[in-house]
């Protein structure tokens, strides 16, 4: 009512009414509050300037919570950047299956039933999809030459550079995304495990690797926290967390997250590190990646491995594994960061680190 332009005031009113007397008890007490809300809504007052992290919560509807996290740490200017990219539709981007085809090939393929697709800036292996069909009536799709997956999740598995021949292992690899690009990487030789916890999961990386044609991968049912099978030359911990760094694809978990969330996130992503590092031979390397904003699940678990593990591992610059128009993202810290410095991708962090010979 107060901000579509194409819904008349009395069709909302009546929708509304006639899901309360479906649903509930009180349709009258609905009707009158919708109509008076429409009567008075010139007199709606909003949080002023005096409080802005409140008022950007309430302006681009973002938990508050969050907000004053991110106003605290980026200053308001660069917060609200974020929130307004948060509130627009995620662009649709393709990683190419670059065992059956190139990008020039696969841009081609696309122009010819009618999809205008650009090349990305930072992946080179990446093509937004500007307009066109429904990506499964696509006989580009239906030949696996392409996967759904945004820019900054294809800058992970390069961070990884996985050699072929390799043993590796992705961690928690549902539904497959970052698993087949590694496998891409490869050459499709070598031996790479797609472990995850979820039966139903496992079968969608299965789904993923037939439309592929990738045959070096080899699902596994396990908990990261405890699978402790062979010793693997890289691995990938792209880590369960709490996915704040990809609210505009998933824009109901603004209202289902919490502080809470990233505590149980980071708890978990501990044990799954510490595990993982143990499996991984010496003069290896293994990244470490979420899609979330927040240091507790990035910055500061990195910081306690290391604490603890300094004399067997240290951070590698992943610089010369990325495109040169990737290398502004990494800090000097050695952290790579989409957040915030680059709002058109999604949110992501990662960090390369190699266990000393």
């Amino acid at each position: 009512m107060l901000f579509l332009d194409k819904v008349p005031v009395s069709a909302a009113v009546n929708t509304s009414v006639d899901l309360a007397k479906q649903y509930g008890k009180k349709h009258s007490y609905v009707n009158a509050l919708l109509r008076n809300l429409d009567r008075n809504r010139g007199a709606i007052s909003y949080p002023g300037p005096d409080d802005r992290a409140r008022q950007l919560a309430v302006l681009y509807s973002h938990p508050e919570w969050l907000v004053r996290r991110w106003t605290k740490r980026f200053g308001a200017e660069t917060t609200e950047a974020f929130l307004l990219a948060n509130n627009h539709p995620a662009p649709l981007v393709v990683r190419t299956n670059t065992i059956r085809t190139t990008r020039r090939e696969l841009k081609a393929s696309l122009g010819s039933e009618g999809v205008i697709a650009v090349e990305t800036q930072y992946s080179p292996v990446g093509l937004e999809l500007v307009s066109g069909s429904g990506i499964q009536a696509l006989s580009s799709y239906r030949k696996g030459w392409f996967m759904v997956q945004d820019q900054a999740a294809q800058l992970i598995g390069l961070m990884l550079s996985p050699q072929p021949g390799e043993t590796v292992l992705d961690a928690c690899a549902a539904p497959g995304g970052k698993a087949t690009h590694l496998a891409e990487i490869m050459q499709d030789r070598g031996t790479l495990i797609a472990l995850d916890s979820d039966a139903g999961r496992i079968e969608k990386i299965r789904e993923n690797i037939r439309r592929l044609g990738i045959t070096i991968i080899k699902t596994v049912q396990g908990d990261a926290v405890r699978y402790t099978n062979e010793a693997f030359d890289k691995i990938l911990i792209d880590a369960p967390c709490s996915g704040l760094g990809v609210l505009r694809r998933h824009p109901d978990g603004r209202w289902t997250k919490s502080v809470r969330t990233i505590s149980d996130r980071r708890a978990l992503q501990k044990q799954i590190l510490k595990n993982c590092a143990g499996r991984l031979k010496p003069g290896g390397a293994f990244v470490y990646a979420t899609c979330t904003t927040e240091p507790e699940e990035n910055e500061d678990v990195i910081a306690d491995f290391l604490h603890t593990r300094s004399r067997e591992f240290i951070i590698d610059d992943v610089r010369p594994y990325l495109p040169s128009a990737a290398a502004p993202l990494v800090g000097s810290d050695g952290f790579f960061r989409t957040f915030p410095n680059e709002p058109e991708m999604d949110g992501f962090f990662g960090v390369r680190i190699v266990r000393k010979s």
